[in-house]
């Protein structure tokens, strides 16, 4: 459905003025995705031979429609990385006075919170009066609240425990309490941490002249260094949302609820309940965790739905999953096997066995199950994607427009 709507408005004159050039072709990418836009491929049936051409998926990491199995090796990567121990999930939000920067400055901003998050709680955790070891770390960006809106937080899983590089040895995460739950860090110190890490890493990057590109006229706070750090220190008057909490069902619930959002953006398919192209409309639902059973809906212009998805769009080489302390690409081989026999591990946890994808049965024998010819994928020219593109559009706004309702 949303590469539907993308095919039919991405070429919207109103959106020209309102989208980066990597954002549109993502939109192009995701118009393309399972057409001949994106080229074709040849499947052989095992059983009497028949062969077709089946167009190819797009790839692109922020389409909704192509990326499932791709999200499903990931978590089992991450599950074979997992140590014998306890996890903690933290997350960590801009305030509502940075978010407009960070919409336009996303490199900038979205690396610098990034970056602020893991520095705060790996310094902090080395020091001995809450910890005093390395920790591992796994962050993933997010930008979107549920109803759409923009909403820039990180998650992270942080180990319940760190490697004292000193001693060699282990460190569980404190307890305390009758239940005797377990403490990694005290909210409001890594609160201040995090909020003194992220302004000093902002007034960096403008002082470097990293600000002068973009929109730079439209915010005020960057008119000099002065008014930044006047803004930054209203900024900091706010209470920012930072909770820390042990995941819910252990780390693989975790693990795959990240995962889910890894090689997607902002909303899934399901959640688009009608598009009318005929109104022009697109219909989404959300839930919100104050009213789990009751689902919320709102309806907006069919050209607006491409932009508010487009922003959750980030740009290209953009690392929006970033691993830090033990679990850095440095210590994959090294230090995480130190750590593993010190826990009593001493191989890691076979990989979870993926199932294959499901083969498309032959309607021409119905005994056999089309196969994918292997042969080299040819790169399908931009100018020839296109004129496809293209055609596919007038084909479909000469065609008579049917309203679409997923049912519920």
């Amino acid at each position: 459905m949303i590469g539907a709507i993308a095919l039919a408005h991405g070429d919207d004159p109103r959106l020209a003025g309102r989208l980066a050039s990597y954002q549109r072709r993502a939109l192009e990418d995701i118009a393309a995705c399972g057409t001949e836009a994106c080229g074709v491929h040849r499947q052989i049936c095992d059983h009497c031979g028949d062969q077709r051409m089946v167009p190819n998926t797009c790839q692109n990491r922020s389409c909704p429609h192509c990326q499932g199995r791709e999200r499903a090796v990931w978590v089992a990567a991450r599950e074979q990385e997992l140590l014998p121990c306890s996890y903690f999930h933290v997350v960590m939000t801009l305030p509502p006075d940075l978010r407009a920067l960070a919409l336009a400055f996303k490199v900038i901003v979205l690396g610098a919170m990034l970056r602020a998050a893991s520095d705060a709680i790996d310094h902090l955790c080395r020091d001995p009066r809450y910890l005093g070891g390395e920790v591992g770390q796994l962050a993933v960006l997010h930008t979107w609240r549920r109803d759409l809106g923009w909403h820039p937080h990180v998650h992270l899983i942080v180990t319940a425990g760190g490697w004292d590089e000193e001693h060699q040895r282990w460190i569980n995460a404190r307890t305390f309490g009758k239940k005797k739950k377990p403490f990694l860090l005290p909210v409001e110190v890594l609160r201040v941490a995090f909020q003194r890490r992220l302004r000093r890493l902002l007034l960096q990057a403008y002082a470097r002249g990293e600000f002068n590109d973009g929109p730079h006229q439209a915010f005020p706070e960057l008119a000099s260094e002065r008014d930044l750090r006047a803004h930054l220190a209203r900024s900091l008057e706010r209470r920012w949302v930072i909770r820390i909490e042990p995941p819910f069902g252990g780390p693989q619930t975790l693990l795959k609820y990240l995962g889910a959002y890894v090689n997607r953006v902002a909303i899934s398919p399901q959640r688009i309940t009608a598009y009318d192209p005929i109104a022009g409309t697109v219909t989404y639902t959300w839930r919100t965790n104050a009213a789990p059973n009751e689902p919320q809906s709102a309806t907006i212009d069919a050209v607006e739905f491409p932009h508010r998805f487009a922003q959750h769009i980030l740009p290209p080489r953009f690392q929006r999953i970033r691993f830090r302390g033990l679990w850095s690409t440095a210590h994959r081989r090294t230090k995480m096997h130190i750590v593993r026999l010190a826990l009593g591990q001493r191989t890691p946890p076979p990989p979870t066995p993926l199932p294959p994808p499901t083969p498309t049965p032959c309607p021409v024998c119905g005994l056999g199950h089309y196969q994918r010819i292997r042969e080299p994928r040819p790169r399908q020219p931009p100018g020839e994607r296109r004129r496809i593109l293209a055609a596919l559009r007038r084909i479909r706004r000469t065609a008579t427009p049917v309203e679409t309702t997923i049912p519920a």
